[in-house]
């Protein structure tokens, strides 16, 4: 959103006709924010510039949910110039946006980025830029940058090689050999356990690395009938497609419904997982018989093992399991199988002379979205009802389900075709929801988008 203190840099972009950055213009800044979550959970990272104050403080909810949900962002702020600064601290003159004090607007986000740098130099500003972005690369959480107008066209040092996640200079061979030791002794001890697939599958990329484990294991631990599945919670819904043979379905992972899956003795795998109120029924599930893989430590039982990647955990199960198979050949191999259910989703077959209701209405849905479809879903009501949604494309699922913002889905749609310009956004929203950001619909329409936006209106709001 085009403002004083950030405008050098917009036209630096608009005079280069080479430049590979695209400009896309938004309603207001929280509907920039949510089209930039949206599009960076599809391509890897999202930027966005605001102006100074005003702007970034309507920004603030769309990066605490791109903060909690680690969608890795850019945010590029403007501010005065050094010598305005000094005038406002030794003359009092206010000037325009500002508070009078210099720390308010990175003070105010240091607590929802993972890395907040104030740029007054522009040599040392290189550094601080780079140092950044190597924590949004390393954590997939966003960050902030506020750079002094002063600085915008300063000489600095041009960048040299590339810039990559530090995650795996951390990574200790032996935590990472000792918690696929521990995961496989609680495996090999269970009659039945499923694969929990979680957003981090999406968020770093490892998608296609749980599908070859999952492979691994049922060429080699089981065959026809007898495998090991795995199912997806709201955070991860479509994280890989629902049309995948060994897809239990979208569930939320109570007790009851552990119950369900593997019974009172068995295990859950998750992979890339998190705890979030939504997928579990607000109830911890880690214990005994669970092992939680994400990005910050492997949870086997009770055991954690910190210094442990999720790519390099699954890498080293698969061979672990490859192994098992080699050693142990027939009845041994039961310990793995569960026998396969039905997908769990809410059963959809209303009378015909019901109406139109939240039943019918995703019933109807379910028969029209397809493959070149991605579904925008808010939070409350649609979310709920839309985990019956069969969702067959990979990543065809959109939602922020753990921050859930209402609102986020409207302005997310114009992020996710942005993204995915040859598919179709399509965005199920409450009413008073949809009041929080209905100004992106010009967006969608401004940028030439072929969005679909249902608005369900319940009665309280529209």
């Amino acid at each position: 959103v085009a403002g004083n203190y950030t405008a050098p840099l917009l036209n630096t972009i608009l005079a280069d006709k080479k430049s590979p950055i695209i400009l896309t213009n938004n309603a207001n800044e929280l509907c920039a924010g949510y089209a930039c979550d949206g599009y960076a959970r599809l391509k890897g990272i999202g930027a966005l510039h605001v102006t100074y104050s005003v702007g970034a403080f309507n920004l603030l909810n769309a990066i605490a949910g791109s903060f909690t949900e680690q969608v890795p962002l850019v945010l590029i702020n403007g501010a005065l110039t050094n010598k305005e600064n000094l005038v406002e601290q030794n003359a009092g003159l206010l000037y325009a946006h500002s508070t009078g004090d210099k720390m308010t607007d990175i003070d105010v986000f240091r607590p929802v980025t993972v890395a907040a740098e104030r740029i007054s130099d522009a040599q040392r500003g290189t550094y601080q830029i780079d140092s950044a972005l190597t924590a949004m690369l390393t954590y997939k959480r966003p960050v902030y940058l506020e750079i002094t107008e002063d600085c915008w066209r300063a000489p600095c040092q041009a960048p040299v090689g590339e810039l990559r996640s530090g995650a795996e200079a951390t990574i200790a061979v032996s935590q990472t050999k000792q918690a696929v030791a521990a995961a496989m002794t609680l495996i090999r001890s269970k009659k039945k356990s499923i694969f929990w697939a979680g957003i981090e599958l999406q968020r770093y990329g490892l998608t296609k690395q749980f599908l070859k484990l999952l492979d691994t294991v049922n060429k080699n631990l089981a065959s026809g009938k007898a495998a090991i599945h795995f199912v997806t919670t709201p955070l991860s819904k479509s994280v890989v497609s629902e049309d995948h043979k060994h897809f239990e379905g979208c569930v939320t992972l109570s007790n009851a419904e552990i119950q369900k899956l593997v019974g009172m003795d068995g295990c859950v795998i998750g992979l890339g997982t998190w705890t979030t109120g939504k997928d579990t029924d607000n109830q911890n599930i880690r214990g005994a018989n669970s092992i939680l893989a994400a990005h910050n430590g492997v949870w086997v039982g009770a055991d954690f093992f910190p210094i442990v990647s999720l790519e390099s955990f699954i890498k080293l199960l698969e061979k672990a399991c490859l192994a098992w198979a080699k050693e142990a050949k027939g009845p041994q191999l039961e310990g793995l199988r569960i026998p396969r259910r039905a997908a769990v989703a809410v059963s959809m077959s209303p009378a015909v002379d019901s109406g139109l209701t939240y039943d019918t209405f995703f019933a109807a849905i379910n028969t029209w979205i397809g493959k070149d479809d991605i579904v925008v879903v808010d939070a409350g009501f649609p979310l709920v009802g839309a985990q019956s949604l069969k969702i067959v494309a990979q990543d065809g699922f959109v939602a922020q389900a753990a921050w859930l913002a209402i609102g986020y889905s409207v302005a997310a749609g114009t992020g996710v075709k942005c993204a995915r310009p040859n598919k179709r956004a399509v965005v199920i929203v409450g009413d008073g929801a949809f009041h929080e950001t209905c100004q992106a619909v010009s967006d969608h329409h401004g940028n030439g988008q072929n969005t679909v936006v249902f608005v369900l209106v319940n009665g309280l709001y529209g």
